[in-house]
């Protein structure tokens, strides 16, 4: 059994995706404030009190006493075997009384049909195939989709089609959604449309898809239930004249066909309103739409490298700078002209990795970690999402469900926000430089509980914290290394002292000191890396590696 295993049991049981995620959240740290929790899985405060208390009134976390509260798992043991006293219990009624469900039904049912019977009829005239549709819109409980020519939103638009839907929608909730070609033959219908689902603010949706095929099959489909498809035939020369003709057909197994090939098209449009600015003011759109395979993605971001001819400006994660600096995909490019400015969060973990890349680019600070984009020739824009707690990204870029667009409107913002956060940030030579970061200010003691130490961070809302020894420092560790440490090692934060972390060691040089004194100190301690400080402040990270880098020519000159 896996990971995946157990959080499908938990969906069994009921709970949605996000409190999935808190109540795996909470087995793997321990028990945590809502405030943490929400801090570490990026969500809203009202969004995860939300989610708590629902987990709690559904009986999978229980509070604690202290103030603040805190919250811990219900056993999964207990979870599973609630689970299966239930489903006991359920079989034992349903056994109890299945005789009498079995009388009942013998006595009202007629002999059941072998096969389920899937019905269908031809529909000829657009007449016809029109007021099907309205009574198909005038009986729809839940939802109702379209897909219309440019040609046909003008006809379903005359016949009074789009006018039937607005009252299901208002009164009944009725989804509503209705793909298009909007072009200059149906500008006026779109926009007038367009205008009367804002202003009435109605539960209907409309897109605009650019059908290439004069006679591209339309179609309705209502509740899942029933769907008809049409279009015209004839000759195509007496386009006004043609006549449509229409199958109308209650195949469940059809409709799912239908159905799925309209959400590919929904996916792949645009809002009709984005559409018909276009056309009133010349200016495209361009292209946006999420792609959903890692394979695919790279494949588009290799493509406009490619064919890129000025700069890209990433915005990345601090962690997608160590792995760039491990297998760096953007080299080649760099090799061929290309300028490249990279952005941000250095730290202690990365400092290293980061003065490797800057050897090729532009390198900057900037205290934002929660963002991973690519901008290429102001002209492509990539957004990234951020990898799952439980998914580890190999690359630099989580592919899965890249965001992609070409959107002009779109890139001129982003543009605009990217080169503002580039001119604030700090450049990496001032980083690795005597006049660089300046260590923690907030203490910790290496005997205090590390949820005292997260404590404090979240108190005094900082990621990263000195720990000292009777107020001496001895080194500095940051929320990461705490929760890695924690989960990839399952320590018990109320048990484990910061002491047994796995923090970095500071090496303070003192007056005339160098980095020949750290690394005497580095071989005697044995350290596997430090922080070396002179002054109070950060002057760099040095490695057992790069230590015995340096120690050959150190014993050369000693000869």
């Amino acid at each position: 059994m896996s990971e995946k295993d157990v959080t499908r049991f938990l969906q069994i049981l009921g709970l949605s995706k996000r409190e999935i995620q808190v109540y795996m959240f909470l087995a793997k740290s321990g028990v945590q404030s809502t405030s943490f929790v929400a801090k570490r899985l990026k969500m809203e405060r009202v969004q995860a009190y939300r989610t708590f208390k629902k987990l709690q009134e559904k009986g999978f976390i229980e509070a604690t006493l202290e103030r603040p509260t805190r919250f811990t798992i219900v056993p999964f043991s207990a979870l599973v075997d609630n689970f299966i006293t239930a489903k006991k219990n359920e079989v034992v009624t349903l056994n109890d009384q299945k005789q009498n469900l079995l009388t009942a039904w013998q006595s009202i049912s007629a002999p059941e049909s072998e096969y389920p019977v899937a019905k269908f009829s031809i529909i000829t005239g657009k007449k016809k195939i029109h007021s099907k549709m309205l009574n198909m819109i005038e009986e729809s409980k839940s939802e109702i989709i379209v897909l219309t020519t440019s040609l046909g939103l003008i006809q379903e638009d005359t016949a009074g089609v789009f006018d039937a839907a607005v009252e299901p929608s208002k009164d009944r909730n009725v989804q509503v959604q209705i793909i298009t070609n909007v072009s200059n033959e149906n500008l006026k219908v779109a926009e007038r449309l367009d205008r009367s689902i804002n202003n009435q603010e109605l539960n209907i949706k409309l897109r605009h898809v650019n059908m290439g095929a004069k006679f591209f099959p339309r179609f309705l489909i209502k509740d899942e239930e029933e769907a008809i498809l049409y279009a015209p035939f004839g000759n195509e020369a007496s386009v006004l004249n043609l006549e449509d003709e229409g199958l109308w057909i209650n195949d469940k197994m059809f409709i799912s066909v239908l159905k799925a090939f309209f959400v590919q098209m929904w996916q792949s449009g645009v809002d009709a309103s984005r559409r018909i600015d276009e056309l009133k003011s010349g200016i495209p759109i361009g292209e946006t739409l999420v792609i959903k395979g890692a394979e695919e993605a790279w494949n588009k971001v290799t493509k406009v490298l490619d064919s890129a001819k000025k700069d890209v400006v990433i915005i990345a994660s601090s962690q997608s700078v160590n792995r760039l600096a491990e297998d760096d995909p953007l080299i080649n490019f760099f090799r061929k002209g290309l300028k490249i400015r990279l952005m941000a969060s250095i730290d202690l973990d990365n400092l290293e990795p980061a003065q490797k890349l800057a050897k090729h680019y532009e390198i900057k600070h900037v205290p934002i970690s929660y963002l991973t984009m690519m901008l290429v020739d102001n002209k492509h824009l990539f957004m990234f999402k951020t990898p799952p707690l439980n998914e580890f990204a190999e690359s630099a870029f989580y592919l899965p469900d890249t965001f992609y667009s070409t959107d002009t409107s779109q890139i001129e913002r982003t543009s605009e926000m990217l080169n503002d956060i580039w001119k604030r940030g700090i450049d990496i030579t001032e980083i690795s430089s005597q006049a660089g970061t300046k260590l923690p200010t907030i203490e910790v003691e290496s005997t205090d509980t590390v949820t005292q130490v997260v404590q404090r961070m979240l108190q005094n809302n900082v990621n990263a914290v000195l720990i000292t020894e009777r107020h001496k420092p001895l080194g500095v560790i940051n929320d990461r290394e705490v929760l890695r440490e924690i989960i990839d090692t399952r320590k018990n934060p109320q048990k484990t002292l910061a002491k047994d972390l796995k923090f970095t060691p500071l090496i303070i040089l003192l007056g005339d000191e160098s980095m020949v004194t750290a690394m005497k100190i580095m071989a005697e301690k044995g350290f596997k890396r430090a922080a070396i400080v002179k002054n109070g402040q950060l002057i760099g990270m040095l490695t057992e590696e790069t230590a015995k880098r340096a120690a050959l020519p150190m014993k050369a000159t000693v000869q």
